[in-house]
């Protein structure tokens, strides 16, 4: 899992979460978390448990303990602001916006665009701002799908972004690869 970049080497530390869809990789600088990276799709039946670097912060251990119930299909919060030095300020806009989609519900691109109050036809735009999204499952760009309610454009790949919307309760198609019901 390539999780740093070069702008997070020198004072980054990591910890690693095995999930039932595979590893989770969260990227601490400080005390602040600079990213979430998602490994292969690699389904099993287990438990999330953290194998590598339970933060020694209070910050951490919460967000950490966070994830682990979302990965065992509990609702949460996420306990966290978005990174200071990432995204531009439409970016930041659009990844502040899908924190307000709700658990278990997607949204359209177009629908997140025009929430914004960007004109009709800005889907391509907020659908480019989540791709550049450091902190997915925080900032649920999964819960963002084509109009049709086809799952497109996710980074860790459609197969995890299946998984999170079933884990959240999201009714698939997934032959069709297809939300069944936008809310």
């Amino acid at each position: 899992m390539n999780a740093l970049d070069s702008s997070h080497r020198e004072t980054a530390s990591l910890t690693d979460i095995a999930t039932p869809f595979g590893m989770v990789r969260l990227v601490w600088q400080d005390e602040n978390i600079v990213k979430v990276a998602l490994g292969p799709y690699q389904p099993e039946s287990i438990l999330p448990v953290v194998l590598l670097g339970l933060p020694s912060h209070a910050r951490g251990r919460r967000l950490v303990a966070a994830f682990l119930a979302y990965f065992r299909g509990e609702q949460v919060v996420f306990p966290c602001p978005l990174p200071e030095s990432e995204g531009t300020e439409f970016q930041r806009t659009v990844w502040r916006a899908l924190a307000r989609i709700p658990y278990g519900t997607c949204q359209g691109y177009g629908e997140l665009a025009g929430g914004l109050g960007m004109p009709s036809g800005s889907a391509r735009a907020a659908g480019s701002a989540c791709a550049r999204n450091p902190l997915p499952v925080i900032y649920p760009c999964h819960r963002v799908v084509a109009a049709t309610g086809a799952l497109t454009g996710f980074g860790a790949g459609l197969a995890w972004k299946a998984a999170l919307l079933e884990l959240e309760g999201v009714p698939l198609d997934r032959a069709r690869m297809q939300v069944t019901r936008m809310r």
